[in-house]
């Protein structure tokens, strides 16, 4: 069974994967396409700010959000 804060921390590293994957410094090789298979569902991938809602909402669902990652979403 998958507990809450699993599941947020599956979409946390999940997001900063596709974030390495779209950055050339951070993943030299990686082919364009997957580049921009990369980029295409970042474009639609829920913010901390979002999952940090959902946490608030659905807390049987998500875990709490890590304030660092809170601060490094105001960028978005």
């Amino acid at each position: 069974m998958t507990m809450p804060f699993e599941r947020t921390r599956a979409l946390i590293e999940t997001k900063q994967f596709l974030e390495q994957l779209l950055a050339p410094e951070d993943s030299p090789g990686v082919p364009d396409w997957a580049r921009e298979q990369a980029r295409k569902l970042l474009r639609h991938f829920p913010t901390y700010s979002n999952i940090e809602f959902a946490h608030r909402v659905l807390p049987h669902l998500y875990g709490p959000v890590s304030p660092d990652s809170l601060l490094a979403d105001a960028g978005d």
